[in-house]
């Protein structure tokens, strides 16, 4: 294997892929991206077993061949070279790579890539494409409620329902719900329902971007999505998502609505405060205003307040301020709807987009500290 590259490419090439590679050393194989150069071409690709992403690259090629290279060693060293051409050429016989950018020189060891396992061939029994925009919309929304509950695997990921002309996603870790529903046209003949692993959630956020489309090819085993160049395939979550529908209030006593920057920063602040005595803070709407308080604790406490449009009684609760705050980042209206039935049930926002999607969010209460 003989090449050249831009260091620029190659680095960002290598920042998709490390994203799959495997952080414990049980198989030390797994800490290694895999790189192969066929006709001008260096594909790379890395995977944990549960995770796999595979990227290409243009480069100009004088021989072919293949190796796996210590992941986190190999993109530090691309990381601090110049911005300029890298030359690479591998002994087989040791399976190391020999880098020269200007006046530097390294050679890595690596790994046989004959050992390095294969990614998954998805065998689709369902073929869509949706708007990368939205895809990514969606993801923001109900990767926040994942479980971190490796004792309740279903929670530790997204229900991902597809129909001809409806896309849903939902996730719990039963404090709190992420529930978004948008008018996509799929054209797909049967429905699908699998669960898609937290972390394929996030790294599908974090690798999207607002232009183009993706492909997503589902089976009973996997999913993989196409987009921008890359292959991400991930494993499904093997069990049963929980009646969700049973938890979503159908009514409410009280609506009222908030300008979301001047809630964000109010929540933010008295979050100062009550992020040191279990994160609680209390929310009260009363005849046009509402007032968001802490505990009053050993950190001490915090008072805000901001004028809303109130519609039924009086209401106060009491949540966590880190599940409000979290779904305030990923709101894009200027304004923010809630609805309420009295302290003992959850606190639900709704929110639509202009082509009809909903999303609902509910955030359980929870009993206050005690001063």
């Amino acid at each position: 294997m003989k090449f050249s590259i831009e260091q620029k490419d190659l680095y960002k090439a290598l920042n998709i892929v490390r994203r799959a590679v495997a952080k414990n050393k049980t198989l030390p194989i797994l800490t290694g991206i895999y790189l192969k150069v066929e006709k001008n071409t260096l594909s790379l690709k890395a995977t944990d077993l549960e995770l796999g992403i595979k990227y290409s690259v243009k480069v100009d090629s004088e021989e072919e061949g293949a190796v796996v290279l210590p992941a986190m060693q190999f993109i530090n060293i691309i990381r601090e070279l110049p911005s300029e051409k890298i030359k690479m050429e591998l002994n087989k016989d040791k399976w190391q790579l020999k880098i020269n950018c200007l006046n530097s020189l390294f050679k890595i060891n690596g790994f046989d890539p004959d050992e390095f396992p294969s990614l998954p061939e998805v065998e689709a029994s369902a073929e869509f494409n949706l708007p990368a925009a939205k895809f990514k919309s969606m993801l923001e929304k109900v990767r926040i409620s994942t479980s971190k509950d490796e004792t309740q695997p279903a929670l530790t990921g997204a229900l991902f329902v597809v129909k001809s002309e409806e896309v849903r996603m939902v996730s719990t870790n039963t404090y709190r719900l992420s529930y978004i529903d948008s008018p996509l046209k799929t054209d797909i003949d049967q429905k699908i329902e699998v669960i898609l692993p937290g972390s394929t959630l996030d790294e599908l956020n974090n690798l999207l971007e607002d232009e183009g489309s993706v492909e997503i090819l589902v089976d009973s085993n996997y999913a993989r999505f196409e987009f921008a160049g890359i292959e991400l395939i991930s494993r499904l979550i093997e069990g049963k998502f929980p009646n969700y529908e049973l938890v979503i209030p159908d009514e409410f006593n009280s609506k009222f609505s908030a300008d979301l920057s001047k809630l964000h920063g109010a929540v933010k602040r008295a979050s100062l405060i009550a992020k040191e005595d279990a994160n609680i803070i209390s929310i009260s709407a009363d005849e046009g205003i509402m007032e968001i308080n802490s505990t009053e604790g050993s950190a001490g406490y915090a008072h805000e307040e901001l004028a809303i449009e109130l519609s039924g009684p009086d209401q106060k609760i009491n949540i966590d301020a880190g599940y409000l705050i979290d779904v305030l980042k990923v709101l894009a209206n200027e304004e923010i709807n809630i609805e309420m039935i009295g302290p003992l049930n959850p606190l639900v926002i709704k929110d639509e987009d202009e082509a009809g999607g909903k999303f609902i969010y509910l955030i359980m209460p929870v009993r206050a500290q005690a001063s």
